[in-house]
């Protein structure tokens, strides 16, 4: 199911949170949503990409809710103007950001940068990066989110500091 769905669902995430890092933990999700109603013995009415696609839109509308802390009918008028939000940024607030990002990433190991580099510096697909580790793809996807959440709280916590220093 996830060879089958999993470059379509992405592809209708990153759409839906404007190619948001959290984009990719929302898919895992839907897919852990789909696992854990086929290990209840519930089998899906009609088409499994359908139903992926629903449950990663009520897992984007929750995303927003948090990300935004406001009530539901609040939240989901501002994913009408998502594009705008990105926009209201500062030039002084991504540069902020940058550096974070930055300084965040040169602490990580060298192994762990590399992922990074070859998944969104250019642009490799997952399955690709896992034949040329030689590893599986699902424990892959498992390290990538986990260094995705170590620069998340990084970031977060030399923002809160002030800047990287």
């Amino acid at each position: 199911m996830v060879d089958l769905h999993y470059e379509g669902l992405w592809a209708y995430v990153a759409a839906l949170t404007a190619g948001a890092t959290e984009g990719e933990d929302i898919v895992h999700e839907a897919f852990l949503l789909a696992f854990d109603r086929l290990a209840a013995g519930q089998e899906f009415e009609g088409d499994a990409g359908k139903w992926l696609r629903g449950a990663a839109r009520n897992l984007v509308y929750a995303w927003w809710r948090r990300r935004r802390r406001m009530p539901q009918d609040v939240a989901d008028r501002l994913k009408l103007v998502a594009d705008e939000a990105d926009d209201a940024l500062t030039a002084a607030a991504r540069a902020e950001v940058k550096a974070a990002l930055e300084h965040c990433l040169g602490k990580l190991p060298a192994a762990d940068r590399q992922l990074v580099a070859k998944r969104y510096e250019e642009g490799l697909r997952i399955t690709r990066i896992a034949e040329q580790a030689r590893c599986n793809v699902a424990t892959l996807r498992v390290r990538l989110f986990r260094i995705r959440q170590a620069l998340r709280r990084c970031v977060d916590a030399v923002l809160a500091k002030g800047g990287a220093t």
